[in-house]
């Protein structure tokens, strides 16, 4: 119900103000309920602070990246293992991640001409302030009752080079492609290729290939079943909202019963809020349903192919091999690939 309710007004914010960007409001709310069962003074914290630095990062990108491209590059790829190391130290995951989302995210969009960068990263700034303002609200009304471990220990040293390295080469790979490569309506692909590496083991990536090609799937039939229901109303925000709402229900209770992180019912729920959070009376949802279901099918499997290469590569090197059989020995040999 936090989830859903609050992915809700957060569109419903966007459509009323005639915001720009209207996706981040439907979808930071999703992140921040449906990834943290619990709020709390730290919590907050790191998703503003998450913002705050993907902003910074990504103006310092745009600024080093029209001097000279590889130093851009580099730039990246050390915020980028910097992030997974946080993630991998455990107690300020959120941070990681979403700093690692976003960044990636504005850093595609701010790549492109089309979108203005004032506005962006103010709709960034404004969109992460409301949807915790949303999640304060929702977890007042609705408190979260069960018994949640806040942290967990962080893997052994060899693990944790290994798992950093993994997340950054292979995020660096997509945000080098995404810059090379004119896709500028590929917003949920780029997602798609972070989001696959969170598990940061090339047997974890494969989970989140498939749960992501499914969840997109789901999601994005989903909101086409909406435009083909309200067809020429579906600008109306109250005939749209409920079939919205509906849907949104039913895939948080997927998240919430699957109980492993982003899984389908988490990516279903994004992507059905990407397509909804974008919809204008002169956009072509048919379109951009199907093209969001292929860009992120073949963005997700281009990912793992990189998780392949780079899983062989870092194998060679002792200190951080690592085994999908064995999987806590260090120096264990790798199954052939």
């Amino acid at each position: 119900m936090r989830v859903t309710i609050g992915s809700l007004l957060g569109l419903t914010l966007a459509k009323l103000m005639d915001w720009p960007f209207g996706v981040f409001f439907a979808v930071y709310p999703i992140l921040l309920l449906g990834l943290v069962p619990f709020l709390n003074k730290v919590i907050a914290l790191q998703f503003l602070g998450s913002s705050a630095a993907s902003i910074t990062v990504v103006q310092g990108l745009l600024v080093v990246g029209g001097v000279s491209p590889p130093a851009a590059t580099i730039m990246f790829f050390i915020v980028s293992a910097t992030c997974f190391w946080i993630m991998v130290r455990k107690r300020h995951f959120l941070f990681g991640a979403v700093t690692m989302v976003t960044m990636s995210v504005l850093a595609h969009l701010a790549s492109h001409p089309i979108a203005s960068k004032a506005d962006l990263f103010a709709a960034q700034a404004v969109a992460s302030f409301s949807a915790l303002v949303i999640a304060i609200i929702m977890h007042g009304a609705m408190p979260e009752r069960r018994a949640m471990q806040l942290t967990a220990a962080p893997g052994s040293p060899w693990l944790a080079r290994y798992q950093v390295l993994l997340g950054s080469i292979c995020a660096t790979a997509s945000y080098v492609a995404f810059q090379v490569i004119d896709l500028g309506d590929s917003l949920s692909a780029q997602a798609a290729t972070v989001l696959v590496l969170f598990p940061m083991t090339l047997s974890g990536g494969r989970i989140a290939v498939w749960t992501r090609f499914t969840g997109t799937l789901i999601g994005s039939a989903s909101a086409l079943a909406i435009q083909l229901a309200l067809y020429t109303h579906v600008a109306h925000l109250l005939l749209i909202a409920t079939p919205y709402a509906a849907a949104m229900l039913l895939f948080s209770t997927m998240h919430v019963r699957e109980a492993a992180g982003p899984a389908v019912g988490f990516s279903a729920a994004t992507a059905m809020a990407v397509l909804i959070g974008q919809l204008s009376p002169q956009s072509d949802l048919y379109g951009n349903a199907l093209y969001r279901f292929a860009s992120v099918s073949i963005a997700s499997l281009l990912m793992l192919l990189c998780m392949f290469a780079t899983h062989a590569l870092l194998n060679v090197f002792p200190a951080i091999r690592y085994s999908m059989a064995s999987g806590d020995q260090p120096g264990a040999r790798s199954p052939t690939l």
